[in-house]
């Protein structure tokens, strides 16, 4: 019968994994590679409860090398306290409550470092603890905004999703207005203490702005942008995909396309106004709307930073911020405060089976 089940893990290797196997995400060859070489845990992951999924997505975050044998008994049948020991070296403060709200699959590794390193800020932890979920996207707003503008932004970021990009998008900001550096806009924002306060110090910010240029640069490298609708829909047709739609966007300023041809790369790029923000490059695609080469993409991308276009993922927060204006503001509701006897030093995670 083992003999069988290790064939069965073995054959695994020779496919794609199963849906099973999805919430492990980017952890899933760790986990392949363990019960290949110990099949006996592999009831153990039919058993899985989500608290000890996040448990081995927080161990193996912090593990560089391929778990051990001793590591794969830990991750399995050990308790959370073994597990943290084992791999973070301590047992971080308010996970237990963290784990509670996670998504019932595995963040993304770094998610799981920046965790461990918010929870032993006091006041980042404080505000983990009084969130109602917690995402990618959540760890990446705590841990790349200023903290003098943590608490207000984190607020918002339970009502409008994701604010990953919000730091990028305050640099995009003072590098346009001319006269500000960072650290005086965010000096400037951190006298809003309220999320409506915030929003409308930012949008008169962003008011003052300077218009953009009427359109960005003719050329960008390799890319020569293509202002005849004539040639759009030529292209279009040539490369099968839906260049023509762009036509009405580029005849009236909303946009612009450049066809970058080097070395037998070719590719569409979309670079479009978002308002007195600026220009930003939207989308890459080659003939046919596939998907470029991360090393082409990122020379694409490179190229149009140096001329200050960068990605629209860099203003993303801070445009879905400007452009609405009927943001409402979920209130927390309140904690009943109950006196009891103080929390033991041990931490004690839920039941991990």
């Amino acid at each position: 019968m083992k003999k069988a089940i290790e064939l069965d893990i073995l054959a695994s290797a020779e496919r794609p994994p199963g849906f099973l196997l999805e919430p492990f995400k980017w952890a899933i060859p760790n986990l392949i590679a363990m019960l290949r070489d110990q099949p006996e845990y592999l009831s153990d992951v039919v058993h899985l409860s989500r608290t000890r999924m996040h448990l081995i997505g927080t161990a193996l975050a912090h593990v560089e090398a391929n778990p051990s044998s001793e590591l794969a008994r830990v991750l399995f049948r050990g308790s959370a306290e073994m597990i943290l020991d084992a791999t973070v070296g301590h047992q971080p403060s308010g996970l237990k409550r963290a784990v509670s709200v996670m998504p019932s699959f595995l963040m993304e590794a770094e998610s799981y470092r920046g965790l461990v390193k918010l929870l032993a800020e006091p006041d980042a932890a404080r505000l983990i603890f009084h969130t109602f979920e917690i995402r990618d996207s959540t760890i990446r707003a705590m841990k790349d905004v200023p903290e003098a503008l943590r608490r207000v932004v984190f607020s918002m970021h339970e009502n409008i999703g994701d604010m990953s990009s919000f730091s990028r998008g305050l640099r995009c900001i003072a590098m346009r207005s001319g006269k500000l550096s960072f650290d005086e806009l965010v000096a400037e924002l951190a006298r809003a203490r309220q999320p409506n306060q915030l929003l409308a110090k930012l949008k008169s910010i962003v008011e003052s702005l300077p218009l953009p240029d009427a359109l960005p640069p003719a050329r960008v490298e390799h890319a020569e942008r293509i202002d005849s609708g004539r040639q759009l829909r030529a292209l279009g047709k040539k490369w099968g995909n839906c260049l023509e739609g762009y036509v009405w966007n580029v005849e009236h300023g909303q946009c612009a396309i450049y066809l970058w041809r080097d070395a037998g790369l070719q590719a569409a790029c979309s670079v479009t106004r978002s308002g007195r923000l600026g220009w930003f490059l939207d989308e890459v695609k080659g003939p046919e709307n596939t998907d470029l080469e991360p090393q082409d993409h990122d020379k694409i991308l490179s190229a149009f930073e140096a001329v200050q276009i960068p990605s629209a993922a860099v203003i993303s927060s801070i445009a879905q911020i400007v452009a609405n204006d009927n943001l409402t503001w979920r209130p927390r509701p309140r904690r009943r405060r109950v006196r009891g006897a103080p929390p033991p030093v041990e931490m004690s995670l839920p039941d991990l089976m």
